[in-house]
């Protein structure tokens, strides 16, 4: 546990808008006493504890910052349930978690960092107006308090997604107060780090490159109306450079995106009316959610990633189940019904159902 006095006797010595001579004087030691605990050089005598607490008007627990520690461990005990939860995509669980603990704390930038989250994992899209409110409250707040630059960039990034239904203009105020690729911190942290952790920053930083790239492309066909083989050219695309990367087909934590781009370039090829293409594209599609329903802990082998690995602790979800259950609800819907009674599409649904959880 540990006791941040130096910190704490500031703030209230400087609040009661005394000296350290002062103090010293009250207590019977010398200032130098008091300068060095201000300085974290040491700690007064634990016989002195009550008397400075009497003298600022504090309990002693307050004075060791002890309320303080426990607050932490509390939120800590939240954020351990709170991995289950994103790992399980148990999102109103999630929600109801992080309503409890703001409740509980409703200063805390941690608490409304993870509330915000929450918030905007559990909402459909377009963002409900009651949900995208709260979100932006909270964001704005933390944006006014917060001096942590991973939280003041998760509170912009959610700001900017909310608003982009809303406001497009106050979306892109959010995104402009962003970094740029060029000068961002995963970019910088490759130029400065040499040897095997320059080379694990490089591939970590190259892996996330591609991966929006691929998600890039996705979201490009729904900025407009394009026709169905500019669609399926996207998603081949995305599908392409990941397979680049992952060059020995060990693609981990990117089957779940591999098995989505096929489900996309499947319902393209029945507007084409093209039932070859579409039973292979499908084939693809479930052959990599099974990948994802069963993956592990596991190493990334091809050469640019092979510093990398996949924590299955590390990831969180946005559903329940796994990515078979969401494949077997695509496979119900109408638009395949002109491949329904094939023995492949058949196989499919047995495939997807002898892993669906």
């Amino acid at each position: 546990m540990e006791i941040n006095l130096k910190e704490k006797l500031r703030t209230l010595r400087q609040r009661k808008n005394v000296t350290q001579e002062a103090l010293a004087n009250h207590l019977g030691i010398t200032p130098q006493s008091v300068g060095k605990w201000e300085r974290g050089e040491g700690f007064p005598d634990i016989t002195l504890l009550p008397k400075i607490a009497f003298y600022f008007d504090v309990t002693v627990d307050e004075l060791l910052c002890v309320d303080k520690i426990k607050i932490e461990e509390t939120i800590n005990e939240y954020q351990k349930q709170s991995r289950i939860y994103q790992q399980t995509g148990e999102n109103e669980k999630l929600l109801e978690l992080w309503e409890k603990a703001y409740d509980e704390f409703p200063n805390d930038l941690t608490v409304m960092e993870n509330l915000m989250q929450a918030i905007n994992r559990d909402a459909v899209y377009p963002c409900p107006k009651d949900k995208a409110d709260r979100i932006i409250e909270l964001g704005e707040k933390i944006l006014e308090r917060s001096t942590d630059s991973f939280q003041r960039e998760n509170a912009i990034e959610l700001l900017c997604y909310t608003y982009c239904d809303i406001d497009e203009e106050k979306a892109l105020h959010y995104a402009n107060m962003s970094g740029t690729i060029y000068i961002g911190r995963e970019t910088l942290t490759t130029h400065v780090l040499s040897g095997e952790e320059g080379v694990k920053a490089c591939q970590s930083y190259i892996a996330t490159c591609v991966f929006h790239a691929a998600m890039t492309a996705s979201m490009m066909t729904s900025k407009k109306q394009f026709t169905p083989t500019e669609v399926i050219e996207a998603y081949t695309f995305a599908v392409d450079i990941l397979k680049l990367l992952y060059s020995d087909g060990n693609v981990g934590f990117y089957a779940h995106e591999l098995s989505y781009y096929y489900l996309q370039i499947a319902r393209q090829y029945v507007k084409l009316q093209n039932k070859e293409k579409v039973l292979i594209a499908l084939k693809e599609c479930c052959k990599h959610a099974a990948t994802e329903a069963n993956l592990k802990d596991m190493n990334y082998t091809a050469p640019m990633v092979n510093r990398l690995k996949h924590r299955v602790s590390n990831t969180s979800k946005n559903y329940k189940g796994n990515a078979c259950n969401l494949r077997l609800k695509a496979l119900e819907e109408d638009i395949f019904d002109t491949v329904r009674d094939t023995e492949e599409f058949k196989n499919l649904v047995s495939q997807m159902e002898k892993y669906a959880e």
